[in-house]
């Protein structure tokens, strides 16, 4: 959880038993650094930008993949654009609302994400591969 300890200034919250990610914790560092700068610029006071993190089970056919992810989402007010459902995979995947957050997310491993505009904000997440826990011998 060092990726989540980084950003301990924001309104942090993630459940008391958070899967580990599959990811590179300083990539996913710059990633989240861009989508709080893309926040800031949505006109959310740093105060008031939300990182929350939970444990996904995806269990139905369709986008994400079926399997377990560790769900990073970004939040905070202001207009955050187009939702936008983004799948690196896809030759016709739309941008992640802007080049340097795609690039980072890309880096970063990123297998899918979502933006969505609610009420007076909005909010991004992107969903990590879980890192498959040490079998037992």
């Amino acid at each position: 959880m060092p990726y989540l300890r980084a950003h301990a200034y924001l309104r942090v919250e993630w459940p008391p038993a958070l899967w580990h990610a599959e990811c590179d914790d300083e990539l996913l560092i710059r990633l989240t650094g861009e989508l709080i700068a893309f926040a800031l610029t949505r006109g959310t006071d740093l105060g008031d930008v939300g990182l929350r993190a939970a444990n996904v089970d995806v269990t139905d056919a369709g986008a994400p993949a079926p399997g377990d992810y560790v769900a990073l989402r970004i939040d905070g007010t202001g207009d955050w654009g187009p939702e936008i459902t983004w799948d690196p995979g896809r030759a016709t995947a739309p941008t992640l609302v802007n080049s340097d957050v795609d690039a980072a997310a890309r880096a970063a491993g990123i297998r899918w994400a979502v933006t969505r505009s609610e009420g007076d904000g909005g909010s991004v997440t992107v969903f990590l591969p879980r890192l498959a826990p040490p079998s037992a011998a």
